[in-house]
């Protein structure tokens, strides 16, 4: 992860090193995620006695909140070849409709979505475990929104309900 970002720094070249270091790094973010929800539902039925109730459910805060930022990135790193290829308007087929670009009325020339319609998307595929506003027309996007429920739906499910249950 830190030598990618090391070269961009270094050599102050953006490009191909500059997309692999962003990936790398939300990627691992991702990782450390997963692993955060993997060993707390592999805790919570091996030894839930050991577990307090309280840490546990600031954990799956944390695990919950991760999880909208970095699929927020996600998003935001994938969505038409990322943001330079969005600012040059050289974006390829829009992994996500957004319902601003189906309107007519309200579509502003060259509109392009923004780091918010991101969070938004983010946040409200961790919330309902669906699309909610923009919709997904990529095969990658559709992945994407599969694993972000997915998570969301282990930590709001196994870890926050199993907090509750300790917590009564």
């Amino acid at each position: 992860m830190v030598v990618p970002m090391l070269v961009v720094a270094i050599t102050g070249r953006s490009g191909v090193w500059e997309r692999i270091a962003e990936f790398t790094a939300v990627g691992a973010g991702l990782a450390f995620n997963l692993c955060n929800v993997l060993i707390v539902s592999y805790n919570l039925v091996e030894n839930p006695s050991a577990l307090q109730p309280i840490p546990l459910f600031y954990t799956s805060i944390a695990i919950w909140s991760g999880n909208v930022l970095i699929f927020t990135l996600l998003y935001w790193l994938v969505d038409r070849g990322g943001p330079d290829a969005r600012l040059n308007r050289a974006g390829r087929y829009p992994d996500f409709d957004f319902p601003v670009m189906d309107d007519d009325t309200e579509n502003r020339i060259g509109w392009q979505p923004g780091i918010i319609d991101y969070l938004f998307l983010g946040f409200t595929t961790s919330t309902a475990f669906s699309p909610t506003e923009a919709m997904p027309k990529t095969a990658r996007a559709k992945v994407l929104m599969m694993l972000q429920s997915t998570i969301a739906l282990i930590t709001i499910a196994v870890v926050a309900a199993r907090t509750i249950n300790i917590l009564k």
